[in-house]
């Protein structure tokens, strides 16, 4: 069966299903339940797992705080380190467990300044989330975890189900365009803890071809990420073009040395982030990676 077909049949299924059942694509929920006892006390054991998981299990969580109808806060007594992979696996059990909604944003906040987000995502448990640099533990400090419940989820469930017999039609239109237009969804990188080499400020994944920086994520091409993995193998040391040439160029079966001086380019250009690295030029020698 063709793709479009299959697209536009499970569109006009979804739809059916929803009518028959009285309901939307959430529950519906209210601004009351979002701030009764099953709410506080599954973000309170959120702050406790955060504080045993990075090894205190002295410091107390303060009490929870409504910011507004659909945004709690979680303050500590003490500084604490989070690695931000159990962050998000730590959050998403809890509100599961208390039946909250699978729809939130996280950010972690720096204490004395509200404004600054040291960490942040949105998780919708039907989509994927974009988890940036989830492996990479973050500093000692005062953090602020704030959860917010989109408002959207509850004005959708709130509409008269049957407006969906009108609609459908609509839901099958976008499919067959869609499908048109995106004939292949870009792959969605999830950072998962993984082993990584730390290189100045930067986290790189070599299986991943991937570089951290803070909360951005670096895709690296395949030769570029060779290349990386031999720099960061031995740092501050030289190494010779040929060998570079050799070991990355190899299955090619023809070395061009222009190329690497091009794909050496492209790599100071990925670690500019950090000032106290350098690859620099070895003259009628090679390169190194200078790692201060």
């Amino acid at each position: 069966m063709k793709p479009k077909l299959v697209l536009i049949m499970s569109i006009l299924l979804t739809g059916i299903i929803f009518i028959s059942a009285g309901t939307l694509l959430v529950p519906d929920r209210s601004t009351d339940e979002l701030s009764d006892t099953r709410t506080n006390l599954a973000l309170r054991s959120i702050g406790h797992q955060l504080l045993l998981k990075g090894g205190d299990s002295v410091s107390r969580v303060l009490p929870v705080k409504q910011v507004n109808g659909s945004t709690f806060q979680l303050e500590f007594q003490s500084a604490f380190v989070f690695v931000p992979d159990t962050l998000v696996n730590v959050i998403q059990h809890y509100l599961r467990e208390a039946g909250l909604p699978s729809h939130y944003i996280v950010k972690v906040l720096n204490c004395n300044n509200s404004s600054q987000i040291i960490y942040g995502y949105e998780f919708a448990e039907k989509q994927n989330a974009i988890i940036p640099c989830s492996g990479r533990s973050q500093v000692l400090g005062c953090y602020v975890i704030q959860i917010v419940f989109p408002d959207d989820e509850s004005i959708i469930a709130s509409i008269n189900p049957y407006v969906w017999i009108f609609t459908l039609p609509m839901m099958a239109l976008i499919g067959f365009v869609g499908i048109k237009l995106f004939r292949k969804e870009k792959e969605r990188v999830i950072i998962s803890t993984g082993e990584f080499t730390t290189l100045g400020k930067y986290a790189f994944y070599d299986k991943r071809r991937l570089l951290c920086y803070q909360n951005e994520s670096i895709e690296l091409s395949d030769k570029e990420s060779k290349l990386l993995k031999i720099f960061a193998a031995n740092q501050n040391e030289i190494i010779g073009r040929d060998r570079l040439l050799k070991e990355v160029w190899e299955d090619d079966g023809v070395f061009v040395g222009r190329s690497l001086d091009v794909f050496v380019s492209k790599l100071r250009k990925k670690l500019q982030g950090d000032a106290s690295l350098r690859i620099v030029n070895i003259h009628g020698k090679g390169y190194t990676l200078e790692a201060r």
